[in-house]
């Protein structure tokens, strides 16, 4: 990588740090606001309110199972070899007359 290529690499990051930031502070005002409207609602006691399990169980079942696709992709992936031109990496030789 150049170095203009590092340069202008370098200030988009800080452009976008920045403007994350700016994102930040702008909806925390708004978080903050809404946080003290909210009222204290005491919790969903279930020996109370038995079927909420049991109602929301295949949400639950399927959530548990796009977890498990998620990490069995990830592990593929991780783990996957791959084949073809270039896959091997090869050490870099410098000459002596460079640098």
């Amino acid at each position: 990588m150049s170095s203009g290529e590092t340069r202008a690499f370098e200030t988009f990051t800080a452009l976008t740090v920045i403007l994350l930031i700016i994102i930040l502070a702008a909806f925390s005002i708004n978080l903050a606001g809404f946080l003290a409207s909210v009222e204290y609602q005491s919790p969903l006691v279930l020996e109370e309110y038995p079927f909420f399990i049991w109602t929301y169980r295949g949400l639950d079942v399927l959530t548990q199972v796009f977890l498990l696709f998620a990490a069995t992709l990830g592990v593929v992936a991780l783990l996957r070899e791959d084949e073809g031109l270039g896959v091997e990496e090869e050490p870099v030789v410098e000459s002596e007359g460079e640098g």
